[in-house]
């Protein structure tokens, strides 16, 4: 299963809950919803984050202009 596949899944979980809330009349509902939502914007992102930072250390790992010139 893709990565966003599971976002969707937790989202709509997120609106499901919600929904049933009015039903419910509980205090639980509203934290474990956000709860989620942030684990589903998270699990969505991870993907790109991931390739920021490979990125970011492969920047950092190669030699400066200066050093390539002088070779």
């Amino acid at each position: 299963m893709q990565i966003r596949t599971v976002a969707a899944i937790l989202a709509w979980c997120v609106v499901a809950l919600l929904l049933l809330n009015s039903f419910f009349r509980s205090e639980w509902v509203l934290p474990i919803s956000i709860v989620l939502t942030v684990i589903a914007v998270l699990v969505y992102f991870s993907p790109r984050l991931s390739k920021g930072k490979k990125s970011a250390d492969k920047e950092k790992n190669l030699p400066s202009s200066d050093l390539c010139k002088e070779q």
